[in-house]
């Protein structure tokens, strides 16, 4: 709630906050070796499957420049952080080469990524966006990272 009040301000960008917290922070507790985490649930998405977000508190969802561009007009990107891959054993040990685990989409997807977030299930044709190949793009990008799950119909 700090970072979003502080959004905007010259002293601190939220976006980095988010990213800071979700890169030390302890991934999901799961039983078992954890392959939940680190292998996508479902089926390969596809236009007809339905799609629910997972380990929803792991995630940010950060806006900021494109870091791959070093021009002075340097669009805002969408970013998206979570903690999935982080490792238990060198959690809070120092270790300065902590990786961030995360996408990066155009702001066109906006809509789309709030309506996953917001939603506890949604079909990918449904997802605000121009063309079905951005469409299952994106749920294939979430999917891989292991940030949805998906539900064929009939299943």
């Amino acid at each position: 709630m700090l970072a979003d009040k502080l959004e905007g301000t010259k002293e601190l960008l939220s976006a980095d906050m988010k990213k800071d917290f979700i890169m030390n922070r302890l991934p999901p507790y799961c039983v078992g070796d954890g392959a939940e985490l680190s292998t996508p649930g479902g089926q390969l998405p596809r236009l007809d499957s339905t799609v629910r977000l997972q380990f929803k508190d792991h995630i940010v969802l950060t806006l900021g420049p494109d870091q791959d561009r070093s021009d002075e007009t340097r669009e805002k990107m969408i970013y998206i952080y979570h903690s999935l891959k982080n490792r238990r054993e060198t959690h809070m040990m120092g270790n300065e080469e902590t990786e961030s685990h995360g996408l990066r989409f155009p702001l066109s997807h906006m809509d789309a990524l709030k309506q996953i977030w917001n939603s506890t299930a949604i079909s990918v044709k449904d997802l605000k966006l121009t063309t079905d190949e951005e469409k299952e793009s994106l749920a294939l990008s979430l999917w891989t990272e292991c940030l949805i799950q998906t539900h064929l119909p009939g299943c």
